[in-house]
């Protein structure tokens, strides 16, 4: 470290002059991608975030509020409006499906099928050609005078006189209502407008319209359509029934259910059969083996009978033995002990025993051996398997071709099958329509002769009245525009908290950005200019000298950039003074994000003019001690590329070793390599998130960009905090 005397103070010059030792921090990782971890919701969408973006957006909130109230209220200042009623009475009668008549092909008329008429007569009186015909009958002009007259408050010209009808059918249709009754046949007509006589004139226009539009439905001869009908089903069957025979011919079929049941029940026997002997060869083939393995295994000839003994044949000596001990017994009870006799047995004797004891030692065997019997009766099972195996298999090959041929008759069986049912479900339905056209065709004649005796089957039983008070809807539009304001308002915030991309309270950007809250503080820039104290500072000072990492305490923290209007060089010239002046700590400022002009003025210092050697770190001291602020550091080798990473762990260890903290405000661009190669040299980073402006997608993908790179994230520091949601509301929501 080198200083020169300037009007500011002292200038320092911080460089990396020669290659030295890389420093004895270990390198992190520096890939150049990192999948980011999935995000979680922005600020979230809950009752909090809800009520939050609501006083966020109050203006907002209040429009949506007032308008619908203002329309209810500009929808009462119409005047009253009355409702003409006529009932009608139907009645069941030839033109109603299912009643009786002279020709008596028609059954008694259900009351379920009354409803269905009556609905169909309230469609009828509410069609496009009746309410025109009503139109055209009172005049377009006479229930809506307003339409010969300029629109849009005069600005626009009147509608064109062709399109006066069909404008007055539209807003009749819309005015008018049918309504019917489950338990009975009564079918009522209501319509309403301001005018009573207007809307009693109507209904006696809509009835004289409904009841000529009905008429000219009834009309016509049907018993003509109904023959020429008949002619073309007739025609229809007939060719129906040649193509059944046609295809009945081609696939040898007489009755082609049963014919396909016996090909089916062929075809499953041989497929039994064919089962079986695959077992049966299978089984034969099994013992073959077996038997095949047996017989290798077995001896060709074996031992009959064997025999051991010591004894020579027509050896005498034992006898002899045995004779000469008798002699000598008889001997020695007639005569002395030293009779020469005796003596002459005892050598006898002796020499007996010598001659037995050494033939003892010879043994003879005899052994006889017969050719094996099971060798003979496993060749002959062999045998005769081997002709049952090949006799299986000549009856599998032919059980084969049965099944092949029984298959080809099932296939021909159902495509005729196929083709011969859908011929026949048609030639049945053509033989139902036929039937219907039939009966229907003698009935039609005979209604036809009828018609003209026929009973009304639409009866008006009250004529159109309307009563003499109208009735108001102003407290009706008054709810409807309350409950409408109060719904816009609630969907209005509903969506803004959907769409909101900002954090507006420390909680919302803790949970959106899954870091802990280090410290929030409201807007900087006055104690930023006053060089005040803060206690909020003070405690986020006091957390980093108390925090250790990897039982360390950090000395280089940087503030990382979540915006340009993030206020981070405000909080770190106030968190660089409580380390100097409350702290005593030698403390650099390290500007990134500017040239470092700004903070050296607020400071009382000016830059001197020195020779800047490329690539390093200049430094200038300022009137507070111990506290020093960079000069055009982005310049330096921290954020240039080219430079080795060996050489940046230098410079940051000779600022390590010349100051004990050092404050680096991080430049706004945190994509490229260099920020986040600083990132992960740093000790530890600071996320700084601005209130109501910083965006939750760029303040993550930097905060994604800091931990793929290896970067340490103590947490977030929030600026820009205030009081949005009261804190009686805020007590009772728990925000």
């Amino acid at each position: 470290m080198t200083a020169e005397q300037g009007p500011g103070g002292t200038a320092g010059r911080v460089s990396v002059a020669e290659q030295l030792p890389a420093a004895t921090r270990p390198v992190p990782p520096m890939p150049i991608e990192a999948p980011p971890p999935p995000p979680p919701p922005y600020a979230g969408f809950g009752l909090r975030e809800i009520i939050v973006t609501a006083f966020l957006r109050r203006r907002l909130m209040a429009v949506a509020l007032v308008v619908p109230m203002l329309l209810g209220i500009l929808l009462t200042l119409g005047g009253p409006s009355y409702t003409a009623e006529t009932v009608l009475s139907v009645l069941a009668s030839r033109d109603s499906i299912g009643a009786p008549d002279i020709s008596g092909f028609r059954s008694d008329v259900q009351s379920v099928e009354i409803l269905k008429v009556v609905r169909a007569e309230a469609e009828l009186m509410e069609s496009h050609d009746v309410v025109r015909r009503a139109m055209e009958i009172m005049g377009p002009l006479t229930i809506y005078p307003w339409l010969g007259e300029r629109r849009r408050f005069g600005l626009l010209p009147a509608r064109p006189a062709e399109e006066h009808l069909d404008r007055a059918a539209e807003l009749f249709a819309r005015a008018l209502r049918t309504d019917t009754d489950a338990s009975s046949n009564i079918l009522r007509v209501r319509f309403t407008s301001p005018d009573r006589a207007m809307a009693v004139r109507a209904l006696d226009a809509l009835l004289q319209a409904y009841f000529e539009r009905r008429a000219e439905l009834l009309r016509g001869e049907n018993s003509r359509i109904l023959v020429s009908e008949l002619d073309r089903y007739t025609g229809e069957l007939r060719q129906i029934e040649a193509r059944i025979v046609q295809e009945k011919t081609a696939a040898g079929v007489l009755d082609i259910a049963q014919d396909i049941t016996l090909a089916g029940n062929r075809l499953n026997s041989i497929q039994e059969r064919l089962d079986r002997v695959q077992e049966q060869r299978a089984t034969t083939q099994a013992q073959l083996a077996a038997a095949q393995a047996q017989l290798a295994a077995l001896p060709q000839r074996v031992t009959a009978s064997l025999e051991s003994t010591n004894l020579v044949s027509n050896d005498e000596t034992r006898n002899t033995l045995a004779r000469l001990e008798q002699e000598r017994a008889r001997v020695a009870s007639q005569y002395a002990p030293d009779w020469p006799g005796l003596r002459d047995l005892d050598n006898r004797i002796a020499a007996a025993q010598a001659t037995v004891r050494a033939s003892a030692r010879n043994t003879f065997a005899t052994r006889r051996e017969i050719r094996n019997p099971e060798v003979e009766l496993l060749s002959a099972r062999i045998v005769t398997l081997q002709v049952e195996a090949a006799s299986l298999t000549e009856q599998l090959a032919e059980l084969e071709n049965q099944r092949g041929a029984a298959q080809a008759r099932s296939a021909t069986l159902l495509r005729a099958e196929a083709g011969l049912r859908d011929l026949q479900r048609r030639r049945d339905g053509l033989e139902v329509v036929y039937r219907q056209f039939t009966t229907r065709e003698a009935g039609t004649r005979a209604e036809e002769d009828a018609r003209r005796v026929r009973s009304a089957a639409v009866q008006v039983t009250q004529r159109p009245h309307a009563p003499l008070s109208g009735r108001s809807l102003a407290l009706p539009f008054l709810a409807v525009g309350l409950l409408g304001g109060l719904s816009a308002a609630a969907a209005a915030a509903m969506a803004l908290t959907w769409l909101r991309r900002v954090f507006a309270t420390p909680a919302e950007a803790e949970r959106g950005l899954g870091l802990p809250l280090l410290a929030a503080f409201p807007p900087l820039q006055k104690p930023a200019d006053q060089l005040a104290d803060d206690t909020h500072i003070t405690d986020l000072a006091a957390q980093l000298l108390d925090v250790r990492i990897n039982g360390r305490r950090p000395q280089i923290i940087q503030l990382l950039a979540s915006g340009e209007d993030d206020e981070r060089d405000k909080m770190a010239r106030l968190l660089a003074l409580e380390f100097a002046r409350s702290r005593s700590r030698e403390t650099l400022l390290v500007d990134l994000q500017q040239d470092g002009r700004a903070h050296l003025a607020a400071l009382g210092t000016q830059p001197v003019s020195v020779e800047r050697i490329e690539g390093h770190v200049i430094a200038f001291n300022t009137v507070i001690e111990k506290l020093w602020v960079t000069y055009e550091a982005e310049k330096s080798d921290l954020m240039n590329p080219r430079v080795e990473l060996s050489q940046i762990q230098e410079v940051l260890s000779q600022l390590r070793r010349a100051f004990e903290t050092v404050v680096i405000i991080g430049p706004d661009a945190s994509s490229g390599y260099p920020e986040r190669r600083m990132a992960a040299l740093v000790d530890a980073n600071i996320l700084v998130v601005r209130g109501e402006i910083t965006e939750a997608g760029p303040a993550r993908e930097n905060r994604d960009a800091v931990r793929s790179a290896g970067g340490r994230i103590l947490g977030l520091a929030y600026t820009g905090l205030r009081q949005i949601v009261p804190q009686r509301i805020e007590r009772l929501i728990g925000a």
